[in-house]
């Protein structure tokens, strides 16, 4: 694939794989069974073995990225180039990656950290970002549709999805209940992004 941009896909797949690095030095410290997964209240409730936390999870986020730069340089071949948007985009997995395993390691060696509080700030911070990157699309993957829609809908998804980021942010400040309703509301964000996008295109 000559369209493939192999540095950028070099760099961030060797951040994606940093925290081996450190699970590595913190191997004797850190526990047979790791949790890797917990419910609202911040209880553990999926524990895997210490080899895949430290290997399995960076190595997983590692094909996400390549998945992720591949769909990029393909939109960026049959409609141009947005390096600001690929550029945002092509970071997410890998800072994502960082934040993760490190938020996993603190916990497995004992720190209570209040993981509901971790994960909701990333993907908060995500959606306003990506958010805040769609107006930039003048077009919409897979769909013949003309450049001035394009626009129109992609800037209405935005906005949604910046609001859908506050709001994620503002139910930090809430009980564990309004982050699940956060989650919930993500159902009705695609439905109405949806529903506007086929009334847009209808339109004359």
């Amino acid at each position: 694939m000559r369209f493939f941009k192999k540095k950028i896909f070099f760099i961030t797949s060797i951040v994606c794989l940093l925290p081996i690095i450190a699970g590595l030095i913190l191997w004797n410290k850190l526990p047979d069974s790791v949790p890797i997964h917990f419910d609202m209240y911040n209880n553990p409730d999926n524990f895997a073995p210490k080899w895949f936390a430290v290997f399995g999870l960076p190595i997983f986020m590692v094909v996400l990225q390549a998945i992720c730069c591949v769909i990029n340089d393909i939109n960026a071949a049959k409609h141009g180039e947005r390096v600001k948007l690929e550029r945002a985009t092509k970071w997410i997995i890998p800072i994502m990656s960082v934040l993760l395993c490190a938020v996993t390691y603190i916990y497995a060696l004992g720190v209570k950290l209040d993981i509901r509080i971790c994960v909701t700030m990333i993907v908060g911070v995500i959606l306003i970002v990506i958010g805040n990157y769609l107006p930039k699309f003048d077009y919409i993957k897979n769909y013949d549709i003309n450049t001035e829609k394009a626009r129109i809908i992609n800037r209405f998804i935005g906005f949604e999805t910046v609001i859908m980021g506050i709001l994620f942010l503002v139910s930090l400040f809430f009980p564990p209940m309004a982050t699940i309703v956060c989650l919930i509301l993500l159902i009705p964000y695609a439905i109405i992004a949806i529903s506007y996008g086929i009334y847009i295109c209808k339109k004359k």
